[in-house]
């Protein structure tokens, strides 16, 4: 029976060798499973990363949209002002032309009254100059004839 006993023994110590060999083997597995458990935990942290980049740029474009909304609200703001001011600036300037196209008529009206009283008194002195002429011709005559 010594002899069966060593033999379980000795199979007993084969088994525990294998039994060893699994569990080295699954050591490594084991490191092999945290090695890898290591790097997903690294791409977990770089996409963490790249998830925060990812919201700062959303963020900024969210910025930059807003930032563009109050471009397009000012520029609206400004073109309502631009059309206002025009249409002021119309309704403004003609009732400023018409006076001033009256007061050109005024004017128009004045001279051409200036001009026909001076067409006149040309008139009166032309008239006046071939009298005297005349009388001067007149007196010349007499004085030869004397």
């Amino acid at each position: 029976m010594e002899d069966t006993l060593k033999k379980i023994l000795a199979e007993l110590q084969k088994v525990n060798t294998r039994l060893d060999g699994f569990d080295n083997r699954l050591d490594g597995f084991d490191d092999r499973l945290d090695g890898l458990d290591n790097r997903l935990d690294g791409f977990d942290n770089r996409l963490n990363g790249f998830d925060n980049r990812l919201d700062g740029f959303n963020d900024r474009l969210d910025g930059l949209d807003n930032r563009l909304d109050g471009l397009e609200n000012g520029q609206q703001v400004l073109m309502r002002d631009v059309s206002s001011i025009k249409d002021n600036l119309i309704s403004g300037l003609g009732p400023y032309f018409e006076h001033i196209e009256k007061h050109i008529d005024e004017k128009t009206y004045e001279l051409k009254d200036i001009l026909e009283d001076q067409q006149r008194v040309i008139e009166t002195l032309s008239v006046r100059s071939i009298k005297h002429e005349s009388e001067i011709k007149d007196f010349k005559e007499m004085l030869k004839n004397q």
